[in-house]
């Protein structure tokens, strides 16, 4: 049996780019047949500014993950699996980086990720955690491919052109790099436009990572078929 999850969703709750709450999305990929989602919402100084806690790293926690919990309340009463991850975001440049195998309790212990550098987060946690670089090309053309284990070879955001021809392009040049793909939810009719497809249920941000890892799963995105097709090609790639 097939599971779908999309790992690229935002909520209103804690996104300032975010306009559908949390239990909204919930519902929406809920009627679409999906399995679960990964909530990764914004985590970055400009979001931190907004806060008036940015000084108290627990306090910051707290609201930051108020969209995975109301997204999480929503996914238990409908059977749904609602994974944590993060998009964080360093100082140097306009680059995302999707975070998997995280957990309520590695954010409080480790305070202001989002203010190291690529290298440095990568240094300190890239043994532990799955770094995936999402819409690599659409807003900035520097990817450090020693510094990240995969990339988004198709975001599927409507609003924004992430030159998805050039991650996949990237990817070809580097296939043991982990490709995958995400709707990139922010707004009402966002929500399923793709998934990974995997063969079991994905319970936690832990078990996605370890998920991805054995590469037992496929993309599903129909507006970048092409993209998919052209990524299933190239070698060291998904095995279901």
């Amino acid at each position: 049996m097939d599971y779908r999850y999309d790992i690229h969703v935002h909520t209103q709750e804690t996104s300032p780019c975010g306009h559908v709450p949390a239990a909204d999305t919930v519902a929406a990929y809920h009627a679409l047949g999906y399995a679960g989602l990964c909530i990764t919402d914004h985590l970055h100084d400009g979001y931190l500014a907004r806060l008036d806690c940015q000084d108290d790293w627990q306090a910051c926690v707290t609201r930051y993950l108020a969209g995975y919990w109301a997204a999480r309340r929503a996914g238990e009463a409908l059977g749904m699996d609602i994974l944590l991850g993060l998009e964080l975001r360093f100082p140097e440049n306009d680059s995302d980086y999707l975070i998997y195998g995280v957990d309520e309790a590695w954010l409080r212990a480790n305070p202001y990720p989002c203010r190291m550098d690529h290298a440095a987060f990568f240094r300190r946690y890239g043994g532990s955690v799955l770094i995936i670089q999402a819409h690599p090309f659409r807003a900035c053309d520097e990817v450090f491919t020693d510094s990240i284990h995969g990339l988004e070879v198709a975001n599927c955001n409507p609003r924004h052109d992430s030159r998805n021809d050039l991650a996949l392009a990237l990817a070809a040049a580097h296939p043991s790099l982990y490709r995958l793909c995400g709707s990139d939810a922010h707004r009402e009719g966002d929500e399923g436009r793709s998934a990974v497809v995997f063969e079991q249920r994905v319970r936690d941000s832990f078990a996605l990572k370890a998920a991805i890892e054995s590469r037992r799963y496929r993309l599903w995105c129909p507006a970048y078929q092409n993209i998919i097709e052209k990524s299933e090609a190239i070698g060291c790639g998904t095995t279901l």
